[in-house]
């Protein structure tokens, strides 16, 4: 299947949903279409999936799993093609010949602010919270500011023109980040060979019900690398599950869905598609 060369991304140009998509197609002609926020993201894709794909962030090593996109793919209906992780590195950027003692103000999205907090606990500099990294940056290159900062990627600092004034401020270096490639899901489902999939349950409100899930995926010989629940709105004590699933032969994932039908009073499969390798990132900035 030919994939659309217009991925729609939350945030702007030098973003890390551009970076991630870029890893992922690593095609020249790659348009990336900026979104505000990730319900921005769903609303165009939703309305524009004709021509475009979309990059969304699902889970962070630091920060853990973003629970509102799963609700958006639920509630969406959109299909899982494939994952990337991409090694977030978080850079302290200014005007140039600005240094850091000239800053009075440091702006970024909220996730990169707390994922630095040990690195500005010496200086005294007030963290401003906003949309998104690359948008910070670009704000600081139009204001012209030389006491006002942002955190980036190093591709937004070379786009915004922009100095780079301490590299990696990240606390903990372990921090990668995994996105989900996705589509309409009105659009056709791709054929492949695939080792993994994504799916959602609910199971029956009886003992033991996801006890027996988790054994017939045991029993089929498949991994869970994800489990995740979360609660049915307007209910009390009633959950989603929301399951990865590693597998040698989709057969194998085959006889589970059908096999998980018994045990569920909800069953969705959000995509099939390929594993990907956490420690594979070559940066391109």
């Amino acid at each position: 299947m030919k994939y659309a060369n217009k991925i729609i991304i939350q945030g702007y140009k030098g973003c890390f949903h551009e970076e991630a998509a870029q890893k992922y197609f690593r095609r020249e002609d790659l348009q990336t279409v900026p979104s505000d926020s990730f319900d921005a993201l769903a609303d165009l894709l939703s309305t524009q999936g004709q021509e475009h794909l979309a990059i969304m962030a699902i889970e962070n090593s630091i920060a853990g799993s973003i629970l509102q996109n799963y609700r958006i793919l639920r509630e969406r209906k959109f299909r899982v093609l494939g994952e990337v992780y991409l090694r977030i590195k978080h850079n302290l950027m200014a005007l140039p010949g600005v240094k850091i003692e000239d800053l009075k103000q440091v702006s970024s999205h909220p996730m990169a602010i707390n994922q630095c907090l040990d690195f500005f606990s010496d200086y005294n500099i007030k963290l401003v919270k906003s949309e998104d990294t690359a948008l910070s940056a670009k704000r600081v290159a139009e204001q012209g500011k030389a006491t006002r900062g942002a955190i980036a990627s190093k591709a937004a600092a070379k786009i915004y023109d922009l100095n780079i004034l301490a590299e990696s401020i990240e606390t903990s270096k372990i921090n990668y980040t995994r996105f989900f490639i996705l589509q309409n899901g009105e659009q056709p489902i791709p054929q492949g060979i695939f080792n993994k999939a994504s799916i959602y349950l609910r199971v029956l409100d009886k003992p033991g019900c996801l006890l027996k899930a988790l054994q017939i995926i045991a029993d089929n010989n498949s991994n869970i690398s994800k489990l995740q629940s979360y609660p049915v709105l307007g209910k009390v004590n009633e959950y989603y599950f929301y399951l990865d699933l590693e597998f040698d032969d989709v057969s194998q994932y085959e006889t589970i869905m059908e096999n998980l039908k018994a045990v569920s009073s909800e069953l969705t499969e959000l995509g099939v598609y390929n594993k990907a390798s956490v420690y594979d990132h070559q940066a391109i900035a």
